[in-house]
């Protein structure tokens, strides 16, 4: 009976030790691939646009800074409160009117990450872009950049990561703040990978 017991508890033991540690080495692979902030945010290059998503401080800064010198020609700023008006998300001061309202569209579907790549989608669609520039935050641009891709996969991404207040990514495993907010993220990445491989998968039967 001992015996039986000892097995069992092996059996258990043994594949969520294995699980846990694919998922830290899985964690630590992550934190990796979240995109540096470098500041000089590819100056040269233009896109058709430009989609900021709402969050976080240094967003709608780093976007209207790059339609004001013409990185693109329309920006998209998905994410807004419904009773938002255009001046409260833009100061005058950082961009003139006429660009304003000829350039910059206001997204009030989305209320997530993977509704907002939706929520793009159908401006991309509508507005015949080809090419943007994603501004989000630095540890949100790898889920950010899943669902965008898995919506717009004949789009050219160009991610603007935006470096996120208390975030500290070197060393990030001795903060347990970053650690807990990266390992949050981490784990609604995985969850997006499995559903948008799951609706692949669907798609292809």
């Amino acid at each position: 009976m001992a015996r039986k017991r000892k097995h069992r508890w092996r059996r258990v033991v043994i594949p969520a030790g294995l699980l846990a540690f694919a998922w830290i080495i899985g964690l630590f692979v992550f934190v990796d691939s979240i995109p540096a902030v470098t500041g000089d945010n590819d100056r040269d290059l233009r896109s058709d646009a430009i989609v900021v998503l709402t969050g976080g401080r240094g967003r709608v800064e780093l976007g209207t800074a790059l339609l004001a010198r013409s990185a693109a020609r329309k920006m998209l700023i998905s994410g807004v409160g419904p009773n938002v008006a255009p001046r409260d998300v833009i100061p005058a001061a950082r961009l003139n009117s006429a660009i304003l309202d000829c350039c910059v569209t206001l997204g009030r579907a989305a209320r997530n990450t993977r509704e907002n790549a939706v929520e793009t989608a159908g401006w991309v669609a509508a507005n015949g872009i080809t090419s943007l520039r994603l501004v989000t935050a630095d540890f949100h641009m790898p889920r950010s950049l899943l669902e965008f891709h898995s919506r717009l996969p004949d789009t050219m991404i160009v991610p603007d990561p935006v470096k996120s207040e208390n975030v500290r990514l070197s060393r990030w495993w001795l903060w347990p703040g970053t650690a807990f907010l990266l390992a949050g993220e981490y784990n609604k990445y995985l969850a997006a990978r499995a559903r948008v491989f799951v609706a692949h998968i669907a798609d292809r039967s």
